[in-house]
Parts: C-alpha cells; structure tokens; sequence
C-alpha cells in the first residue's frame, strides 16, 4: 500500500499545492493592481467565455461554493463589473452578465493570464508542457473539477 506517492523526496500532493500557491498568489498580486479581488479575474474570464451562466453553473465552473460566488459577485455588481438578471423562462434561476466595465477589466485580466502563461511557458519546454497538461487534466478530473 502507497502512502505517499514521491520523487526524490518531493512528494506529489505537497508539491502541486506548493506550485498552485505560488502561481496563485502571483495571479492575485497582479489581479489587484487593476483593482480585482480574489476570484474576480476567473468570474471575468468564465463570463468572458459564456456570458449568461446561471449563477450555480459559474460557481461549479469556477469550483467555489455557491454562497463564496455570492459574495464575489456582489462585491463585482457594487463595482459595476456585472450585473444579475432574472432568467426569463424560469425565475428561481439567476444569470450572470459582463457590463461594458466588466468587459473591459475581462480584458486586462486575461492580458495577465496570458503573461503568466507566458512565463510558465518559459519554464518548461514544449515537449515538457505536452505531457505535463493531460496528466493535470487527469488529476483535475478525477478530482471532480470540471474544465
């Protein structure tokens, strides 16, 4: 039986939540200097995606619980990055739309995950990249999280 699954003494669990960390924090430092919360930056970029989603869709997509997302887009409807309407087939279900504000913040937002793509991509090399996003995929999925 595995306890622990290593390489030279790294052991897997401890090093991904080391590396998302990091790469976390770097995102949020950036994400403030344009004057987004946590979080905000993926509601942008989902919304930026698919605007519309149902409230409850964006929290499962986001992988944050319903009442953390109310919040989040309380604060980002305060600040005129979106706004919330009634869906009008089915009243019990909130949708979830950029303004033209939140548009334009999507934009500097997803100008920063480009950079720090950017500088993963300068870390690891192509063939590296290749093999190393389907094994992430595959954790991720397995996990439950969704793409």
């Amino acid at each position: 039986m595995r306890d622990r699954i290593e390489a030279d003494g790294e052991r897997l669990g401890h090093l991904l939540m080391q590396v998302a960390k990091l790469l976390r924090d770097r995102v949020h430092t950036r994400m403030e200097g344009i004057g987004l919360s946590r979080g905000q930056g993926f509601v942008l970029f989902r919304l930026g995606h698919e605007n519309g989603l149902a409230q409850t869709e964006l929290a499962r997509q986001t992988l944050v619980r319903p009442a953390t997302l109310t919040e989040v887009l309380q604060r980002m409807e305060g600040a005129g990055l979106i706004e919330r309407r009634t869906d009008p087939t089915d009243q019990r279900v909130s949708r979830v739309y950029l303004t033209a504000t939140g548009e334009t913040a999507r934009g500097q937002a997803e100008a920063i995950w480009r950079e720090v793509e950017s500088e993963l991509g300068a870390i690891l090399r192509a063939d590296e990249r290749a093999r190393l996003i389907p094994l992430l995929r595959k954790l991720r999925d397995s996990l439950g999280g969704d793409p």
